[in-house]
């Protein structure tokens, strides 16, 4: 090699690490891909509220120009959900930064908070009734048809959310006319050739399916809707109870099963986190800090569902998942304790709970499957931006630069993990991004969190919070 050649490649091998390294650098090649992970839209469409009374009546055809001809053009601030102009553009920015992705996952909750008591304020409709769930019906078939109109010929893995229901919050009903109404329109945003067989009949069951994966062949992606398996559950507009519950939880190990037998891998998609809900548990009752633990999801279906993550670790190489609106994350570990896996928790487009919206940018490696970074994009002017048009959406991280990362993978964030506490290399990082930037979290809540990124199972997320 000449003198000229070795310095080429010299300059070429320092350029490739400053763009692993650099935040706003992005990286390229052949088997470098990405796609868009967003979560919690929450869309509200009963803003204006005298407005929004035409709504009852309107075709969904006619929708988007009713909202455009609304004289504010104001977006939702923090604690509100979102609102038309907030939703359109987080997908004008969905868009642009989808341009070049292969797929878009949606981890749940298109529909607003207390949606059948916002429904019943604004139109009459008694919560429960047929005209209650139908129009939540229909707002849910207008995000969608957003959706599609922003990000043509992609496919959109959706998970429904506790919201999602044309029963009310955590009250989804198995086989009801909410699943039957949505189901045509999660085929077309997946894409029909990519549903499992069993899709018509595992989606009407509880809103639950299988898909192969847009661009990995070896891979299936299996879509939970976790809402079923939450404390707080009740099938308030059916009959059945818990059977969907338990039918969702017997397919998911006959289908971690098949996988395994099958040398295939799987991609989860859910709504709800596994493990330890931090935030309930900061603020729960309780005589001893044991008690007030407060888990994500109910037994035995958090015990089960955590259990077949650790004896299919070599099975399940991705996880996604949304529900606290904030940057978060949970490792995953084998029966032996050994961390094997990463479950990333997207933040919320809706800034209800006071963070900024945003989603994140994965690259992966189109041949493995392997992760390999991840970007956060926010909406960094909410407070001063008057309309849509003002609004100015940016880079906020890079997982690898800021967290000294080589790539985004289990042992990264295992090692991000063992950095949070006071005056450690990711304590001031993380508190920052996890309100996406508006605030931080307090240093007095981190352990908390830190123990539940650390631990999804109640007795080791104990003995890291409560001490043994």
């Amino acid at each position: 090699m000449t003198a000229q050649a070795a310095l080429i490649a010299a300059l070429a091998s320092a350029m490739l690490f400053l763009a692993l390294l650099l935040p706003g650098a992005a990286r390229s090649g052949p088997l470098d891909a990405a796609f868009v992970h967003i979560s919690d839209i929450h869309f509200n469409p009963f803003e204006p509220p005298l407005r929004s009374r035409a709504l009852a009546g309107l075709p969904l055809a006619e929708w988007p120009a009713h909202f455009a001809a609304d004289p504010s053009h104001r977006l939702s601030r923090w604690g509100e959900d979102t609102n038309h102009a907030l939703l359109e553009t987080a997908l004008a920015e969905i868009s642009r930064a989808a341009a070049g992705s292969d797929f878009v996952l949606l981890t749940g909750d298109l529909l607003a908070h207390d949606f059948p008591a916002r429904t019943e304020s604004a139109f009459g409709f008694r919560a429960g009734s047929a005209e209650s769930r139908a129009f939540a019906v229909k707002t849910t078939l207008f995000v969608a048809a957003r959706l599609r109109a922003a990000l043509p010929g992609k496919p959109i893995l959706l998970s429904l959310g506790n919201t999602d229901s044309g029963c009310g919050d955590y009250r989804i009903d198995a086989g009801g006319p909410y699943l039957q109404a949505t189901r045509e329109t999660v085929r077309e945003l997946v894409g029909s050739s990519l549903l499992a067989a069993d899709f018509d009949e595992s989606y009407l069951a509880g809103g639950f399916y299988a898909a192969s994966h847009p661009t990995l062949a070896d891979t299936t992606l299996l879509v939970l809707d976790d809402a079923l398996w939450s404390p707080a559950y009740r099938n308030a507009c059916g009959t059945t109870g818990l059977d969907a519950a338990h039918a969702m939880l017997s397919w998911l190990e006959r289908q971690l099963a098949t996988a395994e037998a099958a040398g295939r891998k799987v991609w989860l998609m859910h709504h709800i986190p596994a493990g330890i809900d931090a935030y309930g548990t900061l603020r729960a009752k309780g005589e001893t800090c044991r008690e007030r633990i407060v888990p994500m999801l109910a037994e035995p279906f958090a015990s089960r569902f955590t259990g077949l993550l650790a004896r299919y670790a070599g099975t399940v190489t991705a996880s996604f998942s949304g529900h606290d609106h904030h940057d978060d994350y949970r490792l995953l570990r084998d029966r032996t304790g050994a961390v094997i896996g990463t479950e990333k928790i997207a933040p919320a487009i809706s800034p209800v709970f006071g963070q900024n919206p945003g989603f994140l940018v994965f690259s992966y490696d189109r041949a493995s499957g392997a992760m390999t970074d991840f970007v956060a994009r926010y909406l960094a002017n909410l407070e001063t931006a008057a309309t849509a048009a003002a609004a100015e959406w940016k880079q906020e991280y890079r997982f690898a630069a800021a967290y000294a990362a080589g790539a985004f993978t289990p042992s990264a964030v295992e090692a991000m993990w063992k950095q949070l506490q006071p005056a450690g290399a990711a304590d001031a990082p993380f508190r920052r991004f996890y309100n996406v930037s508006h605030g931080e979290l307090g240093s007095d809540e981190l352990p908390a969190y830190a123990c539940a990124i650390g631990y999804t199972e109640p007795a080791a997320f104990a003995a890291c919070y409560c001490g043994r």
